[in-house]
């Protein structure tokens, strides 16, 4: 049918493409744009300023080095040493040994560093290689020849046959110090520090000019620092060497004419050698390239804006607006209003069959279908949290009961009938309280009045064995927190303390945190070992809290109170165990702040 979706997109998309395409060549013919290759000047410019501050920090910190080692006491043992020639072999070989170690660290503590090496006058030279050199064959080597003659303190990129075997394949560049003796200030050779010239050469590799342009680190010279060639028709900056050096400014831009060619060549030179950093690009090509992406971008955007109006407001009524209301129903469905936008669907989209009608029954049908399981998985997983939430709430170990009621008969035939009545009143308040099962939920004030009840419960039963405190901020009375949190890390901790300690010593502490509340219970204990910690806590992170149903054993009652506050806070909850042998546990739980009425129905409802 001519008037389907597909074809209909087809017609607009030919036309979309032609126009364009047409538009494109009659323009790419008058194309001029200057600003594109300002933008390649400027931003090589300034990737040149930051490889040049890469470079001066380089040089910088390799010369704090080369002060570092030359005023250093062992450097100054070594230089004194090779000045006493009546100072034993053996002396002078501790020297040596002592000299590279110092070196070796110093090396070792600076990564950019590839190797240190002290030269004295009569061919001995100590470096972080294993072995002593003595060999004046380096008096003869072009860098030694260049710091003497010409004062140059870098070199150029050369092989140093005095560094470590597994270095000596690599190029080096080096500084170069006097080696002074600090108290005569006689010199006595040479200090070199080397660094790898591939350390140097990689960041100016990354460096793009152009197509072809090409930047180089030199030297006074002009001659390469690194292992660089110079093509001769990218060489152009040869011709103005001398005004570059010339030229007090730290960087700058020349135009030269080499083959008859304008080259734009940038420079800029370094602070703390004289190295200068150049790069070279025939000028055409920053006019060249870019320009006409831009230019043609701005065409085609004028044409295809026109085209796209008129496009838009034919296909508006049978294709762009039903699929906007088909987008609003998605946005609906994405942000959970399944039944809106189901109802959205059924009053507001065509009927028609068409491309666009058949997209929105199949739409309704999988909302529809995605509502029913999503509604039927939330009950499934609401009952099943609630039953586990049950069960846990019934598994607290109820043998304090047990113990309550024979403290109560042994209390009774000794005649202690005080005592009877004050343990069978708070045992008949935490019965009361414990048969309250219609909310999930207590206030921290009614919490803590059961953990007192039962505490009083303990005191009669072991005497000045226990030392036991509560404290909690009063205004968190009203807090509302998950029922029977305290009663088991309690109890727990009791009878780990009395296993432990003749006296069980147990603080309990509840405070305020921002917007979270924080429970701490303490004792004297055993302590726990770091294996079931970690076990809790991959529990806790892998939801698996609710295994406790099936466990048995020690520390049950800590498992039980966590997975209860894992199902009603989820990850909301934060749990803290410190322990060590023989010095107790600490165990702190952070739960979030809810105040009010506790009447609020089970989160897993």
């Amino acid at each position: 049918m001519f008037y389907s979706l597909r074809q209909r997109l087809l017609i607009t998309f030919i036309v979309l493409l032609i126009i364009p395409f047409t538009a494109m060549v009659l323009v790419l013919t008058q194309m001029s744009n200057k600003e594109i290759g300002n933008s390649i000047e400027e931003s090589t410019s300034q990737t040149m300023d930051q490889y040049a501050s890469f470079v001066n920090t380089l040089t910088n910190q390799v010369e704090d080095v080369a002060n570092q080692v030359l005023s250093n006491d062992v450097t100054q043992q070594w230089i004194g040493g090779q000045m006493n020639p009546s100072l034993p072999e053996n002396r002078k070989v501790l020297l040596d040994a002592e000299l590279r170690k110092f070196l070796s660290s110093i090396a070792l503590n600076h990564s950019y560093i590839s190797s240190i090496t002290l030269f004295d006058s009569n061919g001995v030279a100590v470096g972080i290689s294993d072995q002593t050199f003595r060999d004046a064959s380096y008096m003869k080597s072009e860098w030694y020849t260049a710091f003497k003659q010409e004062e140059r303190r870098w070199t150029s990129a050369h092989l140093d046959k005095y560094q470590p075997s597994s270095l000596q394949h690599e190029q080096v560049n080096s500084l170069l110090f006097n080696l002074v003796h600090l108290s005569s200030f006689q010199n006595i050779g040479i200090l070199k520090v080397n660094v790898l010239s591939e350390d140097i050469l990689k960041p100016l590799q990354k460096i793009k000019f152009g197509e072809t342009g090409r930047v180089y680190l030199l030297d006074a010279k002009g001659m390469p620092v690194l292992n660089q060639t110079l093509p001769p028709e990218m060489s152009g900056f040869s011709s103005v060497w001398p005004a570059i050096q010339a030229d007090k400014h730290s960087g700058g831009k020349i135009i030269v004419t080499p083959y008859k060619k304008r080259h734009l060549v940038l420079y800029r030179k370094l602070l703390g050698s004289d190295w200068v950093v150049i790069g070279e690009v025939p000028e055409s090509e920053l006019f060249q390239k870019m320009t006409r992406v831009q230019q043609t971008m701005l065409a085609v955007a004028g044409g295809l804006l026109l085209l796209t109006i008129a496009a838009a407001y034919w296909l508006s009524k049978s294709i762009a607006n039903p699929l906007s209301l088909l987008v609003q129903s998605m946005k609906l469905a994405e942000r959970g209003e399944l039944a809106a936008a189901e109802r959205q669907i059924v009053e507001r989209m065509p009927r028609k069959r068409t491309e666009v009608g058949y997209a929105t029954r199949v739409f309704h049908a999988m909302v529809t279908r995605l509502r029913f399981l999503i509604e039927t998985e939330f009950h499934a997983n609401m009952r099943r949290k609630d039953a586990e939430y049950k069960a846990l709430l019934m598994q607290i170990n109820p043998h304090f009961l047990y113990n309550t009621l024979e403290a109560i008969g042994s209390l009774s035939a000794q005649g202690r009938t005080d005592d009877v009545v004050d343990v069978t009143e708070s045992l008949g308040q935490m019965l009361r309280f414990s048969l309250r099962t219609d909310n999930d939920l207590v206030q921290l004030k009614e919490e803590l009045r059961y953990i007192r009840h039962y505490v009083s419960i303990l005191r009669i039963r072991f005497g000045n064995r226990l030392d036991i405190a509560i404290s909690a901020e009063t205004e968190l009375g009203n807090e509302s927190i998950v029922k029977f949190i305290f009663q088991p890390l309690v109890e727990n901790a009791v009878k780990f303390s009395l296993e432990n300690a003749s006296t069980a010593l147990v603080r309990v502490g509840v405070r305020g945190e921002g917007k979270d509340l924080l429970i701490q219970i303490s004792d004297n204990g055993p302590g726990m070992p770091q294996e079931m910690i970690q076990e809790i806590y991959a529990q806790m992170t892998q939801g698996e809290m609710s295994d406790v149903l099936g466990a048995s054993g020690r520390r049950i009652g800590l498992r039980n109170v966590l997975a209860r506050c894992h199902l009603y806070y989820g990850e909301r909850l934060k749990v803290s165990i410190r322990s060590s042998p023989e010095h107790g546990t600490e165990i702190t739980l952070q739960i979030p702040r809810s105040e009010g009425e506790v009447n609020v129905q089970r989160i897993v409802r």
